[in-house]
């Protein structure tokens, strides 16, 4: 299947999914009047900035409903008749559903402190500090959780902890790699890391047994208790089965919208105020997902669409005016077909989101965009059903089978993760996965690590970027 560049969920998720910010602090120090006038002064500059980049808001012409889209949009002739392409799903095999149950088992897995000697594999918490010719360096000290034989720190590093007793310190003389961090002159160098060993704890997988699945508490889709091994295998594969289904559907209507929008021409640009619309809160959710990556905007642009410092501005401008596209494409034919959601229907799903977030005091209070948004995603919702019901869907080519095979087994592979994290969720062992995890990440030094903090940084910028591309 192709790549798109262009974001195949509408507007109405995207304003859904933002995250409303908004903070600020206060305070008073003796003698700082003029500190506080200058803050203030730019606070205003600020306000006024936001109120300007946010004129649409008043605007009708900024919404769907408030102009008439067969004016602006050009629909492909036979939109009501779409061919698409999807590979049909495909039952998993015993092997796949064997790999699963692995995957599942492995991720109940937990650790538990012993009185005995590191070896492979054990999880030891060390307190470490590296020294270059007696002197302490920038990162080479810190306190880390560290799995014997992940590999996560330079070689000979892992290894020399193995035979190690709780309480003991060990010295390594090691060498960093040729290629290791050459900006920061590290790179080649000898080094030599005290490291005390606080804690040494054995990884415990569950074993698949009767006991082990009771203790699921699960059950089937007919209500039924998942009580042994063989209930456990069928429900694992009918899990398997419903998730490549809804991964075809969702392929289905992933290639629906790319065919109506590069299908659709636009017979006179959108509204301008719909483009800053789409704009400003386009640069809102970036700006979101590049807190969570700690990127600025323009470095999570580059990261994802190879955009410059100078064009990134441009590039957002650009994908807002693919939002106005797809939106005013959706819309007319909604009014061509009937298809736009009655107001009980609208009435009925702000009063859900308004109940399901506690920020919101009442329906009343509910900003409008929301409330647009709201009313464009059930819009959109009807549209692509009733577009899925009529199109044609055929078998891609065995090259683009094989794309199809491999994003199925990523969204294998995307449910045991999602499962991991039901299952920790559950027993509460999230909050202190988070805890230790936070704790590594603020006390450990980056040196001795063999996986830098960029490199966690890119893989995690992929998986945005997923939400980005089709």
């Amino acid at each position: 299947m192709r790549k798109k560049n262009l974001v195949t969920v509408i507007a109405g998720a995207l304003v859904l999914s933002m995250l409303a910010a908004g903070c600020g602090s206060t305070g008073t120090n003796e003698g700082a009047d003029a500190a506080a006038t200058a803050a203030a002064a730019a606070t205003t500059a600020a306000a006024a900035q936001e109120a300007d980049e946010m004129a649409w808001q008043e605007k009708d012409d900024s919404k769907l409903t408030g102009v008439t889209a067969a004016d602006y949009v050009e629909l492909p002739e036979e939109y009501d008749k779409l061919h698409v392409q999807a590979a049909k799903p495909v039952d998993p095999t015993d092997e796949e559903v064997e790999a699963r149950i692995s995957a599942e088992l492995q991720n109940r897995t937990t650790t538990e402190e012993v009185d005995r000697r590191v070896k492979e594999g054990d999880t030891v918490n060390i307190d470490f500090v590296g020294k270059i010719d007696g002197k302490e360096f920038e990162g080479g000290s810190g306190t880390y959780d560290l799995v014997i034989g992940s590999g996560s720190f330079i070689e000979g590093f892992e290894e020399g902890l193995i035979g190690a007793e709780k309480g003991e310190t060990r010295e390594l003389n090691l060498t960093f790699p040729e290629d290791y961090h050459p900006e920061e002159g590290l790179n080649g160098k000898d080094v030599v890391f005290t490291v005390t060993v606080n804690k040494v704890s054995e990884s415990i997988t569950p074993e698949l047994s009767d006991d082990f699945v009771k203790s699921l508490n699960l059950t089937n889709a007919f209500g039924q208790a998942v009580t042994d091994v063989d209930a456990y295998e069928d429900y694992m594969r009918s899990n398997m089965i419903e998730e490549r289904e809804a991964s075809y559907e969702n392929n289905v209507k992933s290639a629906i919208v790319s065919e109506i929008v590069d299908g659709s021409t636009l017979k006179q640009d959108p509204p301008a105020d719909m483009i800053d619309k789409y704009d400003y809160l386009l640069n809102r959710q970036l700006t979101y997902y590049a807190l969570q990556y700690y990127m600025d905007l323009p470095t999570l642009m580059s990261s994802l669409y190879g955009a410059t410092e100078d064009n990134y501005k441009d590039m957002i401008h650009d994908m807002a005016k693919n939002y106005a596209l797809q939106g005013l494409a959706f819309q007319a034919i909604a009014d061509k077909e009937d298809l736009n959601p009655d107001e009980e229907a609208v009435s009925t799903a702000i009063a859900e989101y308004v109940a399901s977030d506690a920020t919101v005091e009442s329906v009343e209070s509910l900003d409008r965009v929301i409330r647009e948004s709201i009313r464009d995603e059930l819009m959109t919702d009807k549209v692509i059903d009733w577009l899925y019901d009529r199109c044609k869907v055929e078998e891609p080519s065995e090259e683009e089978d094989s794309e199809e095979a491999g994003t199925a087994e990523a969204a294998d592979t995307s449910a045991a993760a999602a499962t991991e994290e039901a299952a920790d969720a559950a027993s509460g062992e999230a909050a202190t996965s988070e805890e230790a995890a936070g704790e590594n990440s603020t006390e450990s030094g980056s040196a001795a690590t063999g996986e830098t903090a960029e490199t966690a940084s890119e893989g995690q910028t992929e998986d945005s970027a997923a939400r980005h591309e089709n």
